[in-house]
């Protein structure tokens, strides 16, 4: 697959896009809002299938993806992922760390083998793709549209703020995934490269199924009864659509210079009714 085609239109045309974990829910629906906006799109996903099925999805509705098989964890999966890259399309100009998993276990039952494998993913995947992608940009020339080398955006979550006793990696994971952001921002910064954050919170169509099936046991509560609390402490009072996260994912892709740097930026209004 050779490199972005001429005469795209969209608020990404032009632009080449990586996202982990887009075999599937809000990774997906950021690939698919990318590719929709005239982006070409790496689809990375360590589910071959699951990558190839997206991909081919964006293609079928005229759009440009690559699916590429990887384990996030794995340096030398990474090297491969982005040598691919670099051989297929020559720039990188949006990277989002999107793959991410949760274990669901009481905390003074967590297993040190649960909590590295959900920090392997969610943080050292981050880090790997981000020092890659950093590099990369950083020999590249500006964007004509974003006046940026690069963007870099980290799906975080609301466990990051939020106490979860069944949930202690995922949320610890997640609040070190911000602090990394941080770093990144101040590191990449100068060289008009801009990291942001987004922030979803109960979105149907991510891992919030498997969560509320593992969690609504443990916590005294039925599925349905589970997702309908989450949805009650929303002020959209419902959860949130994977594709809403992806059409902010787009506007934070697209937005004109750096002052999106080092931000947090919330998929839905920053109010909620729970602890």
């Amino acid at each position: 697959m050779g490199g972005t085609a001429e005469g795209d239109q969209g608020r990404l045309a032009g632009q080449v896009a990586l996202i982990t974990g887009a075999g599937r829910g809000i990774g997906q629906a950021i690939a698919r809002a990318f590719a929709a906006e005239g982006a070409s799109v790496v689809v990375a996903d360590i589910d071959a299938e699951a990558a190839s099925a997206s991909a081919a999805a964006i293609a079928s509705s005229g759009g440009h993806a690559l699916a590429v098989a990887t384990d996030v964890t794995l340096p030398e999966a990474q090297d491969r992922l982005f040598g691919r890259l670099r051989d297929d399309f020559e720039r990188l100009d949006v990277l989002v760390n999107n793959a991410g998993i949760f274990h669901v276990a009481p905390l003074l039952d967590f297993s040190i083998e649960a909590w590295r494998r959900v920090f392997g993913v969610n943080l050292d995947g981050a880090l790997l793709a981000t020092q890659r992608a950093g590099r990369m940009m950083q020999a590249q020339a500006p964007h004509a549209s974003t006046n940026c080398r690069g963007k870099i955006l980290n799906i975080s979550s609301g466990a990051a703020e939020r106490g979860r006793p069944f949930l202690p990696a995922y949320g610890a994971s997640k609040a070190a995934l911000n602090h990394l952001s941080k770093s990144t921002a101040l590191v990449l910064g100068p060289h008009a490269i801009a990291t942001t954050v987004l922030y979803p919170t109960s979105v149907r169509e991510g891992m919030f199924g498997p969560i509320a099936e593992q969690m609504a046991g443990l916590e005294g509560m039925s599925p349905d009864e589970f997702s309908a609390q989450r949805a009650a402490g929303s002020p959209l009072e419902r959860l949130q659509k994977a594709e809403e996260v992806g059409a902010i994912a787009v506007w934070v892709a697209a937005h004109v210079g750096m002052s999106l740097n080092g931000q947090l930026v919330h998929t839905e209004p920053h109010v909620s009714c729970l602890p």
